[in-house]
C-alpha cells in the first residue's frame, strides 16, 4: 500500500495525514518510506479527525471488524484488510452498519481487479469451456516468521491466504451452497520474532466448495507449503480447461485448452504491473468520482461467511450450509489479450 500511497501523494491526489500503531518504533521507520504529519498510538484519534475522509485498516486479523465498524460510524470511508471479520456476529454486525451507511467499505483481497482474473471470467462467460462440473485452487507457503498473531485464533493461513482461492473462485462461478473441510495444526511450535511459541490456530486445511450451479471445487491452502509449481486455479469444462498461471494475486497470465483446437494456448494480458493492492487506488477513484465500485460488498460478506464456517466443517467433522449470496460479478471493459509469442510490447497504463 505505501508505493500506491505515495504515487497518489505525488500526484496531488491523495493527502496522507496520520499513521497509527500500537508501537512507536513503526514510526520511525515508515517515515523513512512515506510522508504524513501525525503519528499516533491511538488509532481513535484518526477517526476523530474530520478532516480524514479515507481510512485503512492493516492491523492484525482481530481488530478489523471493530475498528472497520467504529470508522464507518464516524463517517469514514473504509478499506480492510481480509478478512473483514473473524466471528459471524462481528460480521453480521459490520455489513448492517456497512448498508446503512454512505460511505464505501472495500474489503481485500482484490483479485477480481485483476485484468487476468478478469480476461479469464470473460473466457468463462463466453462459454469457452462449456459447463464447469470441477475446479481447484491452491495458496500456500511456509508461514511468515514475524507476527505471532498469524499463529493464534484468529490468525492462520485460511484468512490470510486461503481467502485469495475462495475470492478467486467464487468470483469465476457464483455462489457456494454448501462446504466441507478438514484442518489441523502441522506444526505446533514455531520460532517467530526468534521466540519459540505454540501455534494455536490450524495452519493446513482442505476444503470441499459445492456451488449452487453444482460444480465442485477443492482449496487447498496452509502455512506448509515450502514451494510450488502448478497453476493457482484450474477449472475444467465439458469442451476444455482454462488455468491462471502464478498465484491469483500476482497472476503471470492463463492457458487454455479447447476440445476444438486440441492444444493450449498461452495467453498474457498487456497489463505487466498490475499491484495486487489496486483495491486502494479503486477505492480513491470512487470517492473523487461518486462511481459504482468493481468490489462487490456481498461478494465479500459471501467469502468471510464461507472461510469462518470452514472452521465450523473441520471441528464438527460436517458438511454445513452457506446462507449468504450475491449476484454475478459483471466488467464492462473488455480485457485485451495477447497469445504469448505475440506479447512483445507491454501497456504500462495506470490501472
Amino acid at each position: 500500500y505505501m508505493e500506491l500511497v505515495n504515487k497518489l501523494s505525488f500526484k496531488n491526489i491523495i493527502n496522507l495525514k496520520s499513521v497509527s500503531d500500537i508501537n512507536y518504533k513503526i514510526d520511525k521507520i515508515i517515515n523513512k518510506k512515506i510522508r504524513y504529519q501525525f503519528f499516533y498510538k491511538n488509532y481513535k484519534k484518526i477517526l476523530e479527525d474530520p478532516e480524514i475522509d479515507l481510512v485503512l485498516v492493516l492491523t492484525s486479523m482481530k481488530e478489523h471488524a471493530k475498528i472497520s465498524k467504529e470508522a464507518l460510524r464516524k463517517g469514514k470511508h473504509v478499506l480492510v484488510e481480509k478478512p473483514m471479520a473473524t466471528n459471524m456476529k462481528d460480521l453480521k454486525e459490520l455489513m448492517q452498519i456497512a448498508k446503512k451507511t454512505k460511505k464505501y467499505i472495500f474489503a481485500a483481497p482484490f483479485v477480481v481487479l485483476s485484468p487476468v482474473f478478469q480476461a479469464m471470467h470473460q473466457e468463462i462467460k463466453n462459454k469457452s469451456i462449456g459447463k464447469i462440473s470441477l475446479a481447484r485452487a491452491r495458496y500456500g507457503w511456509a508461514g511468515p516468521n514475524w507476527g505471532e498473531w498469524y499463529y493464534q485464533t484468529g490468525g492462520g493461513p485460511l484468512f490470510d491466504l486461503g481467502v485469495y482461492n475462495i475470492t478467486t473462485l467464487t468470483g469465476l462461478l457464483g455462489p457456494v451452497k454448501n462446504i466441507t473441510a478438514k484442518s489441523s495444526i502441522s506444526n505446533h511450535f514455531r520460532k517467530i520474532n526468534g521466540k519459540r511459541i505454540k501455534v494455536n490456530t490450524d495452519d493446513n486445511f482442505q476444503i470441499l466448495l459445492e456451488f449452487k450451479n453444482n460444480c465442485l471445487a477443492v482449496v487447498t491452502t496452509g502455512f506448509t507449503m515450502q514451494q510450488y509449481n502448478s497453476p493457482a486455479v484450474e477449472l475444467y469444462g465439458s469442451e476444455g480447461t482454462i488455468q491462471m498461471l502464478g498465484d491469483d494475486w500476482e497472476p503471470k497470465g492463463f492457458e487454455i485448452w479447447r476440445n476444438k483446437r486440441s492444444s493450449w494456448e498461452l495467453y498474457k494480458t498487456p497489463y505487466a504491473n498490475w499491484p495486487w493492492a489496486s483495491g486502494f487506488t479503486h477505492l480513491v477513484d470512487c470517492i473523487l468520482n461518486n462511481t459504482k465500485p468493481l468490489i462487490n460488498l456481498d461478494h465479500a460478506f459471501h467469502v468471510n461467511e464461507i472461510m469462518i464456517k470452514i472452521y465450523e466443517s473441520s471441528q464438527k467433522n460436517k458438511q454445513i450450509s452457506i446462507n449468504s449470496t450475491f449476484k454475478p460479478l459483471k466488467f464492462d471493459k473488455k480485457i485485451k489479450t495477447k497469445k504469448s509469442h505475440l506479447d512483445h510490447d507491454r501497456n504500462h497504463d495506470d490501472i
